[in-house]
């Protein structure tokens, strides 16, 4: 069991952080993941898909921001969300079909 000195310590050393710094969610794609991504959000824009690694895909879907139905994977609302409020990362929809 802890002391209360402890405690006074462990308590002093406690800081607050940004929002961003302490979410450690979907933000923290990969560069192949969020390519992925952006590439399921063009096959909805454009019907065009590209081939893409199915572990990044899975890992989308463990996420929550991409599912698979009888026509393919496709991002989910939340994907969708997602891409909408992060910068390109540097990618045009052309280096993504090409990566």
């Amino acid at each position: 069991m802890s002391t209360p000195e402890d405690f006074a310590v462990a308590v002093s050393r406690l800081s607050l952080v940004s929002e961003t710094q302490h979410d450690l969610g979907p933000r923290q794609l990969s560069p192949g993941e969020f390519r992925t991504l952006r590439q399921l959000e063009r096959r909805l824009r454009t019907g065009q898909l590209d081939a893409v690694n199915i572990r990044d895909v899975q890992q989308l879907a463990a996420l929550g921001l991409a599912h698979h139905d009888r026509g393919g994977w496709r991002p989910t609302k939340d994907g969708l969300n997602y891409l909408d409020q992060q910068p390109s990362q540097g990618l045009s929809d052309e280096e993504a079909a090409t990566t």
